[in-house]
This record gives C-alpha cells, sequence and structure tokens, in this order.
C-alpha cells in the first residue's frame, strides 16, 4: 500500500462500531492508542492505530471486553488539530496588518454566535466566520452586526454570513430556556449576573415592574428564583412582545407573569400608580426619560429601583444621582442609594452602570 502525504503506517485494531467506544476506552486506558493519527471507519468497521502490537496477554484480556477484533497493520492519516480559538484558527489565515484588526470576542445566543467585522475585514468575512465554526463546534450559526442598537424598539440588526440560516436561538440561564429571534428584539446575555443579584433580593409577595421587558429574561428569571407574587412585563416592541408570551409559556410562568405592550410613559402612569414594590429598568439607553414614570408607580411604603444607564467612565454616578435627586424632589418622593457598581465596559470611554435606589413617599 502507498502511503499518501503525511500518512504512516501502524498497527491497528479492528472491531465492529458497536464496539468502538468500548475498544477506545480499553485502549487510551492503557495508552495504547495513537492519538496524532485519525481513526479510520468503514461502513461496518473502525480501525483503531495503536502504538505497538498488542501483547500475548493484553490480547487476551482485550478479547474480554471486545469479544470480536483483529490486528493488522494500515497506513493512516495524520490527525486534524482542533484550533482552540478563533484567533489560533486565523492566525495563518490572515496578514499581520489584518490579524490585529481582528475582533475576536464575540456574543453567543445558543448555537448563534454574533461577531463584529471591522471594515477593514469585510472581505475576509467568510474566512472569519468559517474559522469560527470550525474552532466551536457548538456553534452553528454565524452573524455579523450591520450597526449599533437602533430604532425606537432598540434592535441590533445582523446579518447571516456561515452556517445555518436560522435567526432564532434557543438561549438558556438560570434554570429558564428562552426563544429569542436575533436581530429583532433586544437581548444582553451579559445582563445574566445582573438577573439573578436582582431575584436573590426579591423578597416573597412582591409585586415588580419589568419596564422595557422585550423577550422577558429578567421576569422570568424572576418567577423561577425568587417569591415573587407577579410581574407585568411592559413592552413596546410587538415581535418581542410575541416571544415574551411564548417563553412565559415555555417557563410555566403565565400565573405570575402578564404582558403588557405598550409605552411606559403612557401606560406606567394611568395603569400602574403607586403600584410596583420593585422595578427594573435594563434599557439600552435612554432609562433616564422614563425615570418620573417609575418613580410615580413605585408603592408608597417603598420601591426598590434597578435603574441602568450608560455614562461616562471618568465620572459615572454624579449626574444620575443629581437626575434622581431632581426627580424625587418634582414628585415630592423620598429616596436613598442601596447599591451603585459598573456593569461592564461599553468602550473606552463609557461603561453601564446600575444603580439600586428606594423611592417612598
Amino acid at each position: 500500500m502507498k502511503a499518501g502525504q503525511g500518512e504512516c503506517e501502524f498497527f491497528s485494531v479492528k472491531t465492529e462500531k458497536k464496539n468502538a467506544e468500548k475498544l477506545h476506552q480499553w485502549l487510551v486506558a492503557r495508552q495504547l492508542l495513537e492519538h496524532n493519527f485519525e481513526t479510520m471507519p468503514s461502513a461496518d468497521f473502525i480501525f483503531f492505530p495503536i502504538k505497538r502490537k498488542l501483547s500475548e496477554k493484553e490480547a487476551k484480556d482485550l478479547k474480554k471486553i471486545v469479544p470480536s477484533f483483529a490486528m493488522n497493520r494500515l497506513l493512516f492519516s495524520p490527525a486534524t488539530k482542533q484550533p482552540k480559538s478563533l484567533k489560533e484558527a486565523l492566525r495563518e489565515k490572515l496578514s499581520q496588518e489584518e490579524f490585529s484588526k481582528l475582533v475576536s470576542s464575540f456574543d453567543t445566543l445558543g448555537n448563534i454566535a454574533i461577531i463584529e467585522i471591522p471594515e477593514e475585514l469585510e472581505k475576509k468575512e467568510k474566512l472569519i466566520a468559517n474559522a469560527l465554526l470550525q474552532s466551536n463546534k457548538s456553534i452553528k450559526t454565524v452573524c455579523k452586526k450591520l450597526g449599533a442598537h437602533q430604532g425606537k424598539f432598540r434592535v441590533e440588526p445582523v446579518k447571516i454570513i456561515a452556517g445555518e440560516k436560522n435567526l432564532v436561538a434557543t438561549y438558556r440561564e438560570s434554570g429558564c430556556v428562552f426563544k429569542i429571534p436575533v436581530g429583532k428584539a433586544f437581548f444582553s446575555p451579559r445582563l445574566g449576573t445582573e438577573r439573578m443579584r436582582i431575584a436573590r433580593q426579591i423578597k416573597p409577595g412582591e409585586v415588580i415592574g419589568a419596564f422595557f421587558a422585550g423577550v422577558g429574561p429578567f421576569p422570568i428569571v424572576f418567577a423561577k428564583n425568587s417569591q415573587m407574587e407577579a410581574a407585568f412585563a411592559i413592552e413596546l416592541n410587538p415581535v418581542a412582545v410575541k416571544f415574551l408570551d411564548e417563553n412565559i409559556l415555555l417557563n410555566k410562568a403565565e400565573n405570575r407573569i402578564f404582558p403588557v405592550q405598550g409605552d411606559v410613559k403612557k401606560i406606567v402612569p394611568k395603569k400602574f400608580k403607586d403600584f410596583f414594590h420593585r422595578i427594573v429598568m435594563p434599557l439600552p439607553k435612554g432609562a433616564e426619560n422614563f425615570l418620573e414614570s417609575a418613580m410615580i408607580s413605585a408603592h408608597p411604603k417603598g420601591c426598590v429601583i434597578h435603574f441602568y444607564a450608560f455614562v461616562p467612565a471618568a465620572n459615572p454616578y454624579e449626574k444620575i444621582f443629581s437626575l434622581i435627586e431632581k426627580t424625587a424632589k418634582k414628585l415630592c418622593k423620598k429616596t436613598r442609594i442601596l447599591h451603585k457598581q459598573k456593569v461592564r465596559a461599553f468602550s473606552k470611554e463609557t461603561i453601564q452602570i446600575v444603580i439600586d435606589f428606594e423611592a417612598r413617599d
């Protein structure tokens, strides 16, 4: 048998495919498997390359586990090395200048990856996307961002550039499952820690206002991980509300979460005045414009408001503290800051923060 490029001849052990896993484990346990070369499957059998011929005792022991096997000498091809990261998969495929511009971080929603392609690398987007599929076998679809969050629904437009043609992700978090229409509703997997942080604070019997609820991650995580009484999930985007309805049913929370489609500014002052024990406000941009609505809907005996904002990294809290104080004074409310922290970096100049504060009459 003539060897092809890179092929080498080894002793091999052949067995039926039904016994392949048992044989593999036995060879690995005895350090006999030649890991740098591929196994060779046929229609009914599989051949494993081994480092040396089995001794009589080894063959006798193996027969107890795999009654039917045979040894031969065969040519095996070198194993294809699986890249451990996107950078490793592209290191030899991009020039040094191109490689320096590569954005190797990306978001994943289920088996969908969302990546950023710099303008200078747009001609290489297929190469980059396929490298991502190669380096991460759990990813089946790769999308690229087409721009920042935009429009009144604050959605981030995307385009599929490799893999399966699917834009509905199945995402799991904190014991919950979500269907997410990628590019048509706002969702941030990076707020998962925040969702659980708040869930642990919720007291039995609380009624919660989930403003800008999207497909329901905050209220559904709360329902699954707290003893809240109920959550009213308010969302303007009709596509998001459709998936919110579906996610409530998926997580068996239909008796505790009540979707409300509409504008927080219009709905809350009319329907939810003095109503909520806790309010969460994870709008990606512009939540300060809804702070008055939140305070109007705060329960007179006290309501904890979790307020998120993108702010300058240099002086992140001063402007928001001032706004809270000014709004409270206008509505004759008392406020008390309970907690503040940086949630994540957005850029060198901008970060996302959360401020937890109490509002009461």
